[in-house]
């Protein structure tokens, strides 16, 4: 914060970054493989099923679980401190229809129903033993078996599709 905008005197840039390490400090070791990298959005299901280590797909899913998991114990929380707010402004004699009320108590009720789904999601998911392997090379597959599971994985990311596609229109 603070810091002029302006180009230095002399109109030269300089490269070096106090925040970033100098270009001769990186790291020169091995890269992580591509099965043990964070999948990127435009993978699709296959792509992800077939490429990538079912560690780091249980990985992804525990984080994007748990977020989501966060996110709904956040928001019966919310729902809470509203019911109980609004509660408390009834018994002091404030108008609060018993349609709110109610309104209140059901939403509360969602967000805790679905963040309880959530949590047990999250412990299954999270209590399931994978190999740091991709999936054709812990199943030691075949030719015609690799076949299949393209064939399988493919079926299920366009039916996936379907259904995601169906509750969003609903």
């Amino acid at each position: 914060m603070g810091e002029r905008l302006d180009p230095p005197a002399g109109g030269e840039l300089s490269l070096a970054s106090r925040k970033l390490p100098a270009l001769g400090d990186l790291d020169d070791g091995p890269a992580a493989g591509d099965e043990a990298t964070p999948s990127v959005p435009w993978q699709g299901v296959r792509e992800r099923a077939l490429g990538k280590s079912l560690v780091t797909l249980r990985s992804e899913a525990l984080y994007s679980l748990g977020a989501l998991h966060a996110a709904h114990l956040a928001a019966a929380a919310v729902f809470d401190d509203r019911r109980l707010a609004a509660a408390i402004a009834q018994r002091s004699g404030e108008v609060v229809s018993d349609d709110t009320l109610t309104k209140l108590a059901e939403a509360a009720s969602i967000w805790h129903r679905d963040s309880a789904s959530l949590g047990m999601a999250l412990t299954a998911v999270g209590a399931t033993q994978v190999p740091d392997l991709v999936l054709g090379e812990a199943l030691q597959v075949d030719e015609h078996e690799a076949e299949a599971l393209d064939a399988m994985t493919e079926g299920y990311q366009i039916e996936l599709k379907r259904q995601i596609l169906e509750e969003a229109d609903s």
